[in-house]
Parts: C-alpha cells; structure tokens; sequence
C-alpha cells in the first residue's frame, strides 16, 4: 500500500515511515553494490598476483637454474681441462727434446753418405754407366737430407712454440684459479638466491590468497547478514499497514458498538504493538547492521596486510638492489665479462693444440719418406756391388765405397727406427691432446650465460610489469575500501527516524479498557495475517494477549546467487 492510500490519524507516522523505509532501501542498495566493489577489487587483486607468482613459473625457474648450476660445473672444469692440456704439452716437449739427438745423427749420417757417395762416383768415373748409377745414389741421398732437414725444421718449430704455450697456460691455471672460483661462487649463490626468493615470493602468494580467501567468507557472512534490510524494510510495512488497517477499522462499521473511550483503548493499544514492533525492529536493525559494519571495517585490515605481504617480497618500488632475481642478471652480467676472457684464451690454447698436432702429423710422413730413401740407399748399393763384383778388379774400388755406403744407410735404418719409436710417443700425447680438445667441444659458456641471462631478464621485466600492476590494484583496493566503508552508514538518519515514531506511539500507554475482546480479536485477526516473521507474531500474541503461533520447523540452506540478489534487493 503506498503513502497516497493512507489516510486517518496515523497518516503523518505512515509517510515518516515511509521516507526511513525508502532510505533503509536506499542505503542497503548502495552497501549491496559497495560490497560487490570490494569483491571485484579482490578478484583483481588475485588475479594480478597470481599474475606475478606466473611472471617465473616453476618450470622456467627450473631449466634457467638448471642451465646455470651446467654451466657453473663446466666453469668448475676448465682448470682440469688446461692442467690436462698442459700435461700433453709437457709429455710432447719431452718427447721433442728426446728427438733432437737422433735427428742430429740422422743428419751427420746423411752427411757421411754424401760423402761416400760423391767419393763413388769419382771412383767409378772411368767405368761406364757407373757414372749415372752413382748419380742416382747421390740425388736420393740429396732428397733424403732435404726430408730430414725439414724433420728437423718442424721438430725446431715445435719446440719454439712449446715454449711460450706452456708458460701461457701456467698463467691460465693461476688466472683460473683466481677468477673462477668467485664466478662460480657468485652464479650458485645468485641461483640459490632466486629459488629462495620464489619459494618466499610462493609462500607470501599462498598468504595472500589465505587472506583473500577470508575476505570472501567475510562477505558471504555479510551478504546474508544484510537480509536485515529486507526484513527491516517489510516490518516497517507491517507497521505501516496495521496502523492504516486500524484507521480503517475506526471508520467502518465495525466498531458502530464502541464508545468513544473504547474506540480511544482501541487506538492505543494498536499503537503500541506498533511501536512495540517498530523498536523490536529498531534493535534487530541496529545489532545486525553493527556487525556488517564491523566486519566490512575489519576487511580494510586484511587489504592492509596484503599491502604488506606484496611489499615485503622484496619486488616493490622497483628497487633492483633488494631483487634476487637483478641480482642475478647483474651476476650473469659480470660472469660473462670474464668467462668470454677465459674463453678467449681457452680458444687460443686449442688453436695451439691443433696446431701441435698437425706438427705431429707431418712429422710421422716425414719419417716415412726418410725410410723410403734409407731403403733405395741400400739396395742401390746392395746393386752397385753386384755389379762391382762382376766388372771384377776395375770394380774393387768402387766396391769398398759403396760397403760404406750400406754400412751407413743401415745405421740411418736404425736411426729411423729410433726416431720412430719416439714419434709413436709424440703421436699418442698429441690423441690424448686431441681428447681434451674434444672434450671441450661444446656450446660455448659465454652462449649459455647469454641464454640462461635472457631468461632471467626476461622474467625479471615481466616480473616487475606484474609487480608493478599488483601495486595499483593493491592500492586501488584500499581506495575502494575507503570509499566503500563511507557508503555503508546504515545508521544514518534512520534509527533517529524510526525511533522518534516509536517514542511517539508510546507517550501516551494503552490502559486496559472492558468490551474489546471481540474488536481486538477482529482486528488483530486482519493484522496477524500480515506478518512473515515468528518474532512479529510472538509480540503480537504477548501484546494482544492470544495464543503464541506454533512454527513449522525450517530447513537451513545456504545461500545460492538468487538469494544473495534478493538480499541485495
């Protein structure tokens, strides 16, 4: 029934009525929609952090740490892989040096030969076609000397480069020794850092989202303790229409056998189960919005606290110095810096390597060749006896010359022999050379530091965008949360309002008057039915003085989303 429809002496009280029962829907209309705010803001702020604890996700976490603790343990080998390198130079200088004396004997030999040989071919100039045969033997010992001076050469050539190789790699182990160590220090304590950092970063996460999950129980508790509003507002419409409902009884025919005093009785008993009804409502109204309002207040202290758990992740304000995750990049950073000098360095040592291995090489074909000359030596002189033998005294001189001549190609034989025997050892100190340089063939440490270093900036820089999103919606949910507690003054206005009509009702109690049962039995009856709660109809019975209504029990449910829209109006 609207305010036109009243009429009587109680229309003044039923439009005061009226206007705190507009504004109690008012009011519980903008707390309703001020609540729903505070929720989206919670849901924003969830949704940003979970943004943040997603910026470094575990997997990722996982194979940047992995790729640096690989390549802190392959920076932890390079001064075995340079002690390795330089023990292979050491044994191939040794082996060097053990070569010189025989290439010495070689060479004197070959001299000796020359000799000999030069000797044959004056000796036999007289005799025909001895003089060609003896320029034959001459120009295989001439290519012989020129192989074993090229041995020697290159043996030469070797150990000049040994020399400088191996006192460089001495430094190397010692600038080793200094300067890794601290990267590999640095790198594991900086991966360390990071895992401990997001393991507090997930934990803080998991405080956060414990406090918002209980904001939201809070608010669930809240919605359902906002059904006061509704409830307040259709007891006020029952006071409203059992005060219309009374006039219009005064007026009719029904009380056609009531004095005057007994219609005056009348009117003040229904006043007062009105205002009996309207404080019952008044305290019910006060004690329940009380408690909405404490517990919305007690949600600016758990948006506090979140505030706090994001500042201390040690991510806020940009701050780089107190993020583990800058520190680590900066670390990478400095790590790369020196390992591309070591690497630099390594890289010349291999080259070194390889190219003393090459040496070998051509040394071991060389000796080869000098073994073919040794054995066409030999047989031509083994031929030139033969024919010696057969040109008979002519040939005795010559004979004697070329017996040197072999005695001499079998002491290069066993020279040769020597010579190879130690080049075998040069030849296995130069694979295992080839085994530390194979070892180390990998993608470079300068490239994984790059890649492990992109990765940690990568999810650093989106780390921080996420960080710096959470910090506004961390401080737009404190904004909100002012702005939301100033929309949920229930109070204001509205008890005073209610209050004054209910004082009003009562400045003039009811007084017990005789003849009223039947008109109290009639219009309370017309009342009675209006009400909907079990408190209304308990104080109507102990006003009116009829039997307490009997209740069927309820059932409890929990809310679902229609009821909390109901409750919201």
């Amino acid at each position: 029934m609207t305010v036109t429809e009243a009429f009587g002496a109680s229309a003044p009280f039923v439009e005061r009525m009226e206007v705190a029962r507009s504004r109690i829907e008012e009011r519980f209309l903008e707390g309703g929609a001020a609540l729903l705010s505070i929720l989206d803001v919670l849901n924003k702020l969830v949704a940003a952090l979970d943004q943040v604890t997603g910026s470094f996700d575990e997997e990722t976490a996982n194979a940047t740490l992995a790729e640096l603790e690989s390549t802190v343990a392959r920076l932890s080998q390079l001064s075995a892989i340079e002690i390795a390198r330089q023990t292979r130079f050491g044994e191939i200088a040794g082996t060097e040096k053990n070569l010189r004396p025989h290439v010495d004997d070689m060479q004197e030999t070959l001299r000796y030969l020359r000799t000999f040989a030069v000797t044959a071919k004056i000796t036999g100039a007289g005799i025909p076609d001895f003089a060609g045969f003896a320029e034959e033997i001459l120009q295989r010992i001439q290519d012989g000397t020129r192989q074993v001076n090229d041995f020697a050469s290159k043996l030469h050539h070797l150990g000049s480069d040994l020399g400088p190789i191996r006192v460089k790699g001495q430094k190397i182990i010692e600038s080793y020794d200094q300067t890794i160590p601290q990267i590999v220090a640095g790198l594991s304590s900086g991966g360390v850092e990071i895992g401990n950092q997001r393991r507090v970063l997930m934990q803080r996460a998991d405080s956060v989202r414990a406090i918002a999950r209980g904001i939201q129980n809070k608010l669930a508790s809240t919605l359902s303790a906002m059904q006061i509003g509704d409830i307040t507002r259709q007891r006020i419409e029952h006071c409203q229409s059992s005060l219309q409902i009374l006039d219009a009884y005064l007026v009719s025919g029904d009380v056609a056998g009531l004095d005057e005093a007994q219609r005056e009785g009348l009117s003040r008993i229904i006043r007062e189960l009105v205002s009996l009804q309207l404080s019952q409502s008044i305290d019910d109204f006060d004690r329940d919005t009380s408690k909405i309002v404490e517990t919305v207040a007690s949600f600016r202290a758990d948006i506090t606290e979140i505030d706090a758990l994001r500042r201390a992740m040690g991510l806020d304000g940009g701050d780089d110095g107190n993020n583990a995750m800058r520190q680590l990049e900066t670390g990478v950073g400095a790590a790369r810096s020196a390992v591309q000098d070591i690497e630099a360095v390594a890289r010349e040592a291999a080259d070194l390597s390889r190219t003393t291995a090459d040496t070998v090489r051509d040394l071991l074909q060389g000796i080869g060749v000098i073994q073919l000359v040794r054995t066409d030596i030999h047989y031509m002189a083994l031929n030139t006896n033969l024919r010696c033998s057969k040109i008979g005294e002519e040939g005795r001189a010559i004979n004697v010359v070329t017996a040197e001549l072999r005695n001499f190609a079998a002491q290069l034989d066993v020279t040769a022999d020597k010579i190879l025997a130690e080049l075998q050892t040069l030849q296995e100190a130069a694979r295992k050379l080839n085994d530390v340089e194979d070892g180390n063939a990998e993608e470079s440490l300068d490239q994984r530091l790059e890649k492990a270093m992109d990765s940690i900036r990568t999810a650093g820089d989106r780390m921080d965008v996420e960080m710096d999103a959470l910090g506004i919606q961390s401080e737009a949910a404190l904004g909100d949360m002012d702005r939301s507690l100033a929309r949920l003054d229930f109070n204001a206005e509205l008890g005073e309002i209610l209050r004054a009509c209910a004082d009003e009702f009562l400045a003039e109690p009811a007084r017990p008057v005789a003849g009223l049962e039947t008109a109290i039995a009639d219009l309370g009856g017309r009342i009675g039915r209006l009400y909907t709660m079990v408190s209304e109809r308990e104080l109507h019975a102990r006003v009116l003085g009829t039997p307490a209504p009997v209740e069927a029990p309820v059932l409890a449910t929990v809310m679902s989303d229609d009821d909390i829209d109901d409750a919201l109006f």
